[in-house]
């Protein structure tokens, strides 16, 4: 499964500097939309957000693709990944400065994810992973660089009702309990890296 996804990621590899001038976006570009899942609103509550979801752009043969961690970590078509977004809303950042090794590393980090569980209960492991920490370690072990800013549950909005039921349905009813020490890095700290420049929007 693994050689099939990275077919996908890198076949018909465009160069960053083949790109420029004819294309709007780049290899490593990092998109958000604001999801329409069940736990998109607690998500949003809890980091006083709209954009709750997010995955990393590479370029296909014919068309823009997007890694993203969901259920499983896959990747998708950039036409599917915005129209599953509210109203087709969505933003485009990017790490200015990455170099074609770099954003080959990228690819070969992200494949390294593919197929793995989305982790529902946003625990800092690679044995499940979910949106914002797969671009986070992604970029990470490709770069050096740490996209957004690890924070702790504790630091996070967590009283409002969306994000009580999340807790209850996902972590007290199945016998567990809530580590408010547990590193957590979201969407919301990601756009609002000062390192990350302003690629595209579409807001309604």
């Amino acid at each position: 499964m693994k050689r099939l996804i990275f077919s996908i990621l890198a076949f018909a590899f465009v160069s960053v500097a083949a790109q420029a001038g004819t294309e709007l976006y780049k290899n490593g570009d990092i998109i958000f939309h604001e999801s329409q899942s069940a736990q998109s609103k607690a998500i949003q509550e809890v980091t006083q957000s709209r954009w709750s979801h997010v995955g990393i752009l590479f370029k296909g043969s014919d068309q823009w693709m997007v890694a993203e961690a969901v259920q499983p970590v896959h990747v998708t078509t950039l036409a599917a990944f915005i129209a599953r977004g509210k109203n087709g809303d969505f933003r485009v950042y990017r790490l200015p400065g990455l170099t074609e090794a770099q954003t080959a590393k990228l690819r070969v980090e992200a494949v390294k994810y593919m197929g793995k569980s989305y982790d529902s209960y946003f625990e800092w492991s690679d044995d499940l992973i979910y949106c914002s920490e797969f671009v986070y370690k992604v970029f990470l072990a490709a770069t050096g660089r740490e996209i957004g800013t690890v924070q702790h549950f504790r630091d996070l909005k967590m009283d409002g009702p969306y994000a009580k039921a999340l807790i209850r349905l996902r972590i007290t009813d199945r016998g567990r309990e809530l580590n408010l020490d547990e590193p957590i890095v979201t969407p919301a700290s990601q756009t609002q890296d000062p390192h990350l420049v302003l690629v595209e929007k579409h807001e309604q």
